[in-house]
């Protein structure tokens, strides 16, 4: 009879040291996921500042971009209305040479 309670103490102590071991690693484990919980809060609080930053340089981008395309078609006006002005000049000067010669040298 004596060693059936012997034995029994064993597999207590057995399962009171598997419990004391199982419960160290559950702590151990549930610790590890809190680090890995505020980790991932930390990574989805840069991918959602990261996310607004890139909007906010698309924003930029199309600004720019609106910008440079309302100064290309003002300076392709611009060539027309200099365009424009080198014509008249020379028809002017074709027409002052016309009416007033210039001068011959050397004769």
């Amino acid at each position: 009879m004596e060693s059936h309670v012997v034995n029994l103490q064993d597999k207590i102590q057995k399962l009171i040291d598997q419990y004391t071991l199982d419960k160290q690693k559950l702590e151990e484990l549930e610790n590890k996921v809190a680090q890995l919980t505020e980790e991932n809060s930390q990574l989805f609080a840069q991918i959602e500042a990261s996310g607004s930053q890139n909007e906010m340089q698309e924003n930029k981008y199309q600004t720019l971009q609106e910008e440079f395309n309302k100064l290309e078609t003002r300076y392709n006006e611009l060539q027309k209305i200099l365009a424009g002005f080198e014509t008249l000049a020379e028809g002017a000067i074709k027409k002052i040479d016309s009416i007033i010669p210039l001068p011959e040298f050397g004769e």
